[in-house]
């Protein structure tokens, strides 16, 4: 009786186990549901932030007042550039939200975005860093806090697509799935490949995979082949390096502005070359941002898509110090082009508005540093 009682055990934990490796599902099968939708309107506001890097180290109260001042500073100007009622609608936090936090960092961070959500009326949409994964919590927590918040957008099934924040925010007519997507958030996890588990220390730079290129060109589809797309994730590809060198090399005429103080291919492998922006173009997209170059946040047009670096958010780790009497010439033509006059450090915020229907946006980066004898608050408009 012991040896059939431990036969039917040990088979009914075979199947448990095996049930447990199951394939995960083929996100080609279930495209819909990786889409959030809100409420389009014309001037719709999505601010990035990057780069914040929550970590043992960090003054979470020092951390909260400076973001306190950022937001509201982004909701003034945007009432006065456009209006009472306009506000504050996306915010997309580009990755490296947090480097070794624990769980204390985790609920603050996210209970300080619902409340700054409730406050100004925006969702938010979090995507993986390589830091995100460098940390002293289980991954897996950070995810299931994210899917639980109220505001939060995130979406991260088991599926068969790489990475972790893979999903797509599709501002229709009524914020629903009835009505036509009016413009398309593409969310990507640009990868680093971190062990997913607690204490990960290693570190390597990673890219876009193409099958997530051909999951967001079928999601594209379903939405629409004229749906303009504007596409977020956190490290730059190698696709902005081969538009840098059409520039700097080959002498493309491009538009730009903002800082250009450190490179852009941050996989730094060539056998990491992304596709995205390759394929994507021809697809509608319209602009790529990005973050984790700390000291850069220059913007130029590259084959009619916009690629862009957003400026780092708030003072935790590096930054740049821009100096008016720098004899680099980076630096002198980031200030020419922006038209700043005084020393300031690179950190504040980018804000995109979608202005029309037809794949139109404004980009506007804020540089916003706390000063004793009041704080420094510059918009510049690309």
């Amino acid at each position: 009786m012991k040896l059939r009682s431990f036969c039917f055990a040990l088979a009914a934990i075979m199947i448990l186990s095996l049930a447990g490796c199951a394939a995960p599902t083929r996100s080609s099968e279930h495209l819909e549901d990786y889409v959030f939708t809100v409420q389009y309107h014309d001037n719709f506001n999505i601010l990035q932030l990057t780069d914040i890097h929550w970590n043992a180290n960090t003054s979470t109260m020092a951390s909260m007042n400076y973001l306190d001042k950022l937001l509201k500073e982004a909701y003034d100007h945007i009432v006065a550039t456009q209006g009472a009622g306009a506000k504050i609608d996306l915010v997309e936090l580009t990755g490296d939200m947090f480097m070794l936090a624990n769980s204390y960092h985790l609920s603050t961070f996210i209970d300080y975005f619902e409340q700054k959500a409730e406050e100004y009326g925006f969702v938010y949409a979090p995507i993986w860093g390589n830091h995100d994964r460098h940390c002293l919590y289980n991954p897996n927590e950070l995810a299931e806090r994210f899917r639980n918040a109220k505001h939060c957008l995130y979406y991260e099934p088991k599926d068969d697509l790489y990475g972790r924040s893979n999903y797509l925010i599709n501002l229709t007519e009524d914020g629903t799935k009835n009505t036509g997507v009016v413009w398309m958030i593409a969310n990507l996890d640009s990868g680093a490949s971190f062990s997913e588990t607690e204490l990960s220390v290693f570190r390597d730079y990673d890219y876009i995979r193409p099958e997530q290129t051909e999951w967001f060109l079928q999601e594209h589809a379903l939405a629409g082949e004229n749906v303009p797309v504007i596409a977020y994730y956190h490290i730059p590809q190698d696709e902005n390096e081969t538009a840098w060198k059409a520039v700097s090399e080959n002498g493309a005429d491009i538009r730009n502005k903002f800082f250009k103080l450190e490179g852009f291919a941050d996989n730094g492998n060539e056998k990491y070359a992304s596709d995205f922006i390759d394929k994507a173009k021809d697809h509608n997209l319209k602009a790529a941002f990005m973050g984790h170059a700390h000291n850069v946040d220059w913007t130029f047009e590259y084959e009619g898509v916009v690629i862009g670096l957003g400026v780092k958010t708030g003072s935790e780790l590096y930054f740049a110090h821009i100096d008016v009497e720098s004899e680099d010439e980076a630096m002198q033509a980031g200030l020419k082009s922006t038209g700043i006059t005084e020393n300031f450090d690179l950190i504040g915020a980018s804000l995109v508005t979608l202005t029309g229907r037809d794949g139109s946006f404004d980009l506007e980066h804020l540089y916003f540093n706390e000063r004793e004898n009041g704080d420094f608050a510059v918009w510049v408009k690309w």
